[in-house]
């Protein structure tokens, strides 16, 4: 059985937060390179990301995320 040596993290996302501040700074976030830097840096037991979205709401720029 290998253990992993590195720290154990678990990274949770404000997803209103985040998403607010990258268009207040004008960049887009690539959440698989994301996840790839937190993986080169510790072990990664887990990634969620937290939002909410108004159902009566056509379109919204994160259901993909959602979805």
């Amino acid at each position: 059985m290998n253990i992993d040596p590195r720290e154990k993290i678990v990274l949770l996302i404000d997803g209103a937060n985040l998403y607010a501040a990258s268009r207040a700074l004008g960049v887009d976030i690539d959440y698989k390179r994301l996840l790839a830097e937190f993986r080169q840096r510790a072990y990664l037991v887990r990634a969620n990301y937290y939002t909410a979205l108004v159902e009566e709401q056509d379109y919204s720029s994160i259901r993909p995320l959602i979805d």
